[in-house]
Protein backbone atom coordinates (compact mmCIF):
# COMPACT_ATOMS: atom_id res chain seq x y z
CA UNK A 1 0.00 0.00 0.00
CA UNK A 2 2.87 2.56 1.02
CA UNK A 3 4.72 2.25 -2.31
CA UNK A 4 1.17 2.83 -4.01
CA UNK A 5 0.97 6.13 -2.25
CA UNK A 6 4.46 7.36 -2.52
CA UNK A 7 3.73 6.44 -6.29
CA UNK A 8 0.98 8.83 -6.41
CA UNK A 9 2.84 11.45 -4.40
CA UNK A 10 5.61 11.10 -7.02
CA UNK A 11 3.48 11.84 -9.93
CA UNK A 12 1.85 15.00 -7.70
CA UNK A 13 5.24 16.56 -7.20
CA UNK A 14 6.09 15.70 -11.26
CA UNK A 15 3.19 17.51 -11.94
CA UNK A 16 3.40 20.77 -9.73
CA UNK A 17 6.83 20.87 -11.17
CA UNK A 18 5.67 20.43 -15.06
CA UNK A 19 2.93 23.63 -14.11
CA UNK A 20 5.01 25.54 -11.89
CA UNK A 21 8.62 25.48 -13.99
CA UNK A 22 10.73 27.04 -11.83
CA UNK A 23 9.18 26.73 -8.39
CA UNK A 24 10.53 24.19 -6.30
CA UNK A 25 7.09 21.84 -5.22
CA UNK A 26 7.57 21.53 -2.14
CA UNK A 27 8.03 25.06 -1.29
CA UNK A 28 4.54 25.57 -3.44
CA UNK A 29 2.82 22.94 -1.56
CA UNK A 30 4.06 24.59 1.54
CA UNK A 31 2.79 27.64 0.91
CA UNK A 32 -0.61 25.94 -0.39
CA UNK A 33 -1.07 24.39 3.11
CA UNK A 34 -0.37 27.51 5.15
CA UNK A 35 -2.73 29.31 2.65
CA UNK A 36 -5.49 26.84 3.25
CA UNK A 37 -5.23 26.37 6.79
CA UNK A 38 -4.37 30.32 8.40
CA UNK A 39 -6.85 32.06 6.21
CA UNK A 40 -6.51 34.92 7.82
CA UNK A 41 -3.04 35.60 7.37
CA UNK A 42 -0.15 35.23 4.29
CA UNK A 43 2.16 32.73 5.01
CA UNK A 44 5.54 34.26 5.95
CA UNK A 45 8.55 33.21 3.45
CA UNK A 46 12.31 33.18 3.38
CA UNK A 47 13.03 31.97 -0.09
CA UNK A 48 16.04 32.58 -2.77
CA UNK A 49 15.49 33.45 -6.11
CA UNK A 50 18.07 32.03 -8.85
CA UNK A 51 18.48 34.22 -11.42
CA UNK A 52 20.74 33.75 -14.77
CA UNK A 53 24.26 34.88 -15.17
CA UNK A 54 24.84 38.37 -15.85
CA UNK A 55 21.19 39.60 -14.61
CA UNK A 56 21.65 42.93 -12.71
CA UNK A 57 20.55 41.62 -9.46
CA UNK A 58 20.09 45.44 -7.71
CA UNK A 59 17.34 46.05 -10.72
CA UNK A 60 15.69 43.00 -9.87
CA UNK A 61 15.98 44.44 -6.09
CA UNK A 62 14.88 47.34 -6.40
CA UNK A 63 11.47 46.26 -8.87
CA UNK A 64 10.69 43.19 -6.00
CA UNK A 65 10.88 46.38 -3.16
CA UNK A 66 8.74 48.33 -5.10
CA UNK A 67 5.97 45.66 -6.03
CA UNK A 68 5.94 44.15 -2.55
CA UNK A 69 8.30 45.52 -0.28
CA UNK A 70 10.21 42.41 0.72
CA UNK A 71 13.18 42.38 2.46
CA UNK A 72 16.13 41.31 0.86
CA UNK A 73 19.51 40.43 0.37
CA UNK A 74 21.97 40.04 -2.38
CA UNK A 75 23.42 36.20 -1.98
CA UNK A 76 26.08 35.05 -4.29
CA UNK A 77 26.26 36.84 -7.97
CA UNK A 78 23.12 35.09 -9.31
CA UNK A 79 20.80 35.45 -6.04
CA UNK A 80 18.94 37.24 -3.64
CA UNK A 81 17.42 35.97 -0.65
CA UNK A 82 13.98 37.47 -0.34
CA UNK A 83 12.02 37.62 2.89
CA UNK A 84 8.03 38.26 3.50
CA UNK A 85 4.37 37.40 3.56
CA UNK A 86 3.95 35.18 0.46
CA UNK A 87 1.21 33.42 -1.57
CA UNK A 88 1.57 30.65 -3.87
CA UNK A 89 0.27 33.39 -6.53
CA UNK A 90 3.12 35.55 -5.72
CA UNK A 91 5.74 33.25 -6.05
CA UNK A 92 4.08 32.01 -8.87
CA UNK A 93 4.38 35.83 -10.56
CA UNK A 94 7.83 36.57 -8.74
CA UNK A 95 8.94 33.09 -11.14
CA UNK A 96 7.03 34.11 -14.53
CA UNK A 97 10.46 36.74 -14.66
CA UNK A 98 12.36 35.79 -18.08
CA UNK A 99 15.12 36.26 -16.14
CA UNK A 100 14.63 33.91 -13.08
CA UNK A 101 16.43 30.46 -13.02
CA UNK A 102 14.35 29.10 -9.55
CA UNK A 103 12.52 29.86 -6.57
CA UNK A 104 13.51 27.66 -3.69
CA UNK A 105 13.38 28.12 0.10
CA UNK A 106 11.00 27.26 3.02
CA UNK A 107 7.32 28.79 4.11
CA UNK A 108 6.03 29.10 7.19
CA UNK A 109 3.05 29.79 9.50
CA UNK A 110 4.74 32.85 11.61
CA UNK A 111 3.72 35.99 10.59
CA UNK A 112 6.49 37.91 12.49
Amino acid sequence: MSQLIEAEYDEFLKDIQNKLKKIEPNLAMQAMYYERKFTDVDPHAEIVVKYHKGVDLDKKRFALGQKYGFEMAMEGHDELRVVGLMTLDILHDISKDVDVESVTGTISCASY
